[in-house]
């Protein structure tokens, strides 16, 4: 069986979950850092004690200083955060507001159309009622006079009867 060359090739996996794992790994690091120059130090016991003690002071003063330096950075990142988010609410407010007077806006201009449509089409409805009441009595004056000597109006002289049929289809009721 033939092996390929990727078979023999190391993989090393990394993984890295985003938590605040750093300081935790830091101290780790300084633990075993410290247990090491325990090991490797030729040096007497009290020697050793006071370097481990100054270390301590010098690894704790890191940290301090580190905590602090992460307290900072995540300060300025919140409050850039919240600006940013202000800003943004800030924005959609002003959209909003700008979408509803828009809307508004178009709610009138629908209102006062509808006015003016109904008033056109009342002042459409009078003249018509006045025009057909001024054709009736016409009419009926020309149909009172009996048969005189002026000719009467002609059927299609008179303005279309308006019903189910009449005007729409050009009917009329005599036929």
């Amino acid at each position: 069986m033939a092996r390929d060359s990727y078979d023999d090739d190391r993989v090393v996996v990394i993984e890295r979950d985003g938590g605040g794992n750093g300081v935790g790994m830091l101290l780790l690091g300084l633990a075993i850092g410290a247990g090491a120059a325990l090991l490797f130090a030729p040096a007497s016991g009290a020697e050793t004690r006071a370097r481990i003690s100054r270390e301590a002071r010098r690894a704790g003063r890191r940290v301090k200083d580190m905590t602090e330096e992460l307290g900072e950075q995540l300060a300025d990142q919140a409050e850039r955060a919240r600006s940013a988010v202000d800003e943004r609410v800030g924005r959609a407010r002003r959209a909003v507001h700008s979408r509803g007077d828009a809307v508004n806006e178009a709610v009138h201009a629908g209102r006062d159309a509808a006015r003016q449509a109904r008033a056109d089409i009342e002042s459409a409805v009078e003249n018509s009622k006045r025009v057909y009441a001024d054709s009736r009595r016409a009419y009926s004056a020309h149909s009172r006079r009996g048969r005189s000597d002026e000719p009467g109006p002609v059927t299609d002289d008179l303005p279309p009867r308006a019903g189910a049929e009449g005007a729409a289809d050009g009917r009329t009721d005599e036929g």
